[in-house]
């Protein structure tokens, strides 16, 4: 009977777990991604910058060595604009005297834009015909 009752358990888990991935990975709250985006990026950013790095490579830099280019953000311009927030003060706080308001206003439109590009990669990637 315990048997019975642990193979039913086991079976129940291995079931539901992977629904539970799936609706984790499409709908990642705003602090995890201030975490595991905003954060990161800032502090690669103005790792870039206080190196010597230029605003716009400093951004590319900063887009290949975190999350931003992977996640699927919710789609919703509040939700971006509220990361980005975050993300603007952290590199304040970090290495606002290494960039200009005319950098961050770049940066801005930078880092929404590749946040879209990340929740609509269909949209951007070449549909391949099966012959």
């Amino acid at each position: 009977m315990l048997f019975r009752l642990f193979s039913f358990l086991l079976s129940f888990l291995l079931l539901t777990a992977p629904i539970k991935t799936f609706a984790l990975e499409s709908n990642i709250d705003l602090t995890s991604a201030q975490t595991s985006v905003g954060k990161r990026f800032a502090k690669v950013f103005c790792e870039a910058k206080t190196g010597g790095v230029n605003s716009e490579t400093a951004s590319e830099y900063a887009l290949n060595n975190t999350y931003l280019k992977f996640v699927a953000f919710p789609d919703d311009k509040q939700y971006l604009d509220d990361l980005w927030s975050f993300t603007s003060k952290t590199i304040n706080e970090n290495c606002g005297d290494f960039v200009d308001i005319d950098e961050l206003e770049e940066l801005e439109i930078f880092f929404k834009e590749e946040g879209i590009i990340a929740s609509n990669r269909e949209l951007y990637l070449p549909a391949f015909e099966n012959n």
